[in-house]
């Protein structure tokens, strides 16, 4: 869990310390003053990006030159770790000052999830979406699946460019990278389906406490590697690596044509349904909401009953502001049930009222309460 974090030139931070303590840490202030940055900043030690931007440059102060955050963390054996990016000219990483040159070294050393408002949009978004949801929650669990994914990623952007320009990339250029892409495909679908079976029994309980038992939760796993594919008797294989290899051969013209590689886990689909139907299109608001929440604290037991030697830091930011009072008291109930939380807020919520360390926030400092 999170012992200490330092913040330098970070988004409305000029320099700001924390000391957090296990159980619930709490960030009080007003909106704007900085609350959610020192989340963000939590989340990008553990992630190495943001919550709210794709772009770095967003994250450092206006005519600074760049950033840095820096924190310790305890295992569960009691042993305290650093942690620090520094952000300039080039990024650097470093875990117990020695540096880092590989982000798969660092990302996952510290673990955080969390609770967000733009969370509903991995029930209502697009399927990139919960693609994403699955390989973050996959990576913080097995470095394995990171490195499958960062390996997929790569030979598939390489075989892109190459289809968009078939006069300069002969065929078996292209195909060249068929190989990478097919053993890394074949571990990616197979974690992410385990995975979704993991989910869908944790869901059984979230299901319940939040809808009550007459409603089910689920999920339904469609792999962008089509299961009825009808493989030619020269394929004597019917392993997933055959099939997904004859795949991409048969499909090879209508990639060039299309500049883009039709079938593999960047086409997968993770569907959402609320008692067997698509809950993005038949699901209310509200309803789409606390599925949200109900979904990321199953995948959050999970992940915690996977970590072996670090325990899990949630962080929450906003989401209980559009909650009635009964979905509000499950969802701060549940808190209790991890090592560490950071909470945001502009009030401390009643139910939790005397708990806790509570941080004042004011205009990107920390002050007392």
């Amino acid at each position: 869990m999170l012992i200490f974090l330092k913040l330098l030139n970070f988004r409305n931070h000029d320099n700001s310390e924390l000391f957090f303590e296990p159980g619930l840490n709490i960030l009080l202030g007003d909106n704007g003053q900085g609350k959610t940055n020192i989340l963000e900043a939590v989340y990008y030690l553990s992630l190495l990006r943001s919550f709210r931007t794709n772009r770095i440059s967003h994250l450092k102060q206006w005519r600074k030159d760049g950033f840095y955050v820096g924190a310790r963390y305890r295992q569960k054996n009691g042993r305290e770790i650093g942690l620090s990016i520094a952000y300039g000219t080039e990024r650097k990483l470093s875990i117990d000052s020695v540096p880092v040159h590989r982000t798969s070294e660092f990302i996952g050393r510290f673990v955080c999830s969390s609770f967000t408002p733009e969370d509903m949009e991995i029930v209502k978004g697009g399927a990139q979406l919960r693609r994403r949801f699955l390989d973050i929650a996959l990576s913080q669990q097995y470095p394995s699946y990171l490195q499958a994914l960062q390996q997929y990623t790569l030979a598939l952007k390489n075989r892109n460019i190459m289809l968009r320009d078939p006069r300069k990339y002969p065929r078996n250029t292209v195909t060249a990278y068929d190989h990478s892409m097919v053993e890394n495909a074949v571990a990616i679908e197979d974690l992410r389906q385990q995975f979704i079976e993991k989910l869908n029994l944790a869901l059984l309980e979230q299901s319940e406490l939040f809808f009550g038992e007459h409603i089910r939760l689920s999920l339904k796993y469609v792999s962008g590697i089509p299961t009825d594919f009808r493989r030619p008797a020269i394929v004597e294989e019917d392993s997933p690596a055959a099939v997904y290899h004859e795949i991409l051969r048969r499909n090879y013209e209508r990639d060039c044509r299309d500049g883009a590689t039709r079938y593999g886990p960047h086409r997968s689909e993770m569907n959402c349904l609320f008692s067997g139907n698509l809950l993005s299109a038949y699901g209310s608001e509200g309803q789409c909401r606390v599925a949200a929440l109900a979904l990321r604290f199953a995948c959050m037991k999970i992940i915690q009953l996977e970590l072996k030697d670090r325990d899990l830091t949630l962080i929450v930011d906003d989401v209980i502001g559009e909650l009635d009072k009964h979905h509000r008291e499950i969802f701060l109930q549940q808190l209790h049930a991890f090592p560490q939380v950071i909470l945001a807020c502009t009030q401390v919520p009643e139910e939790i009222a005397g708990a806790g360390k509570i941080f004042g926030v004011k205009g990107g400092s920390i002050i007392g309460v």
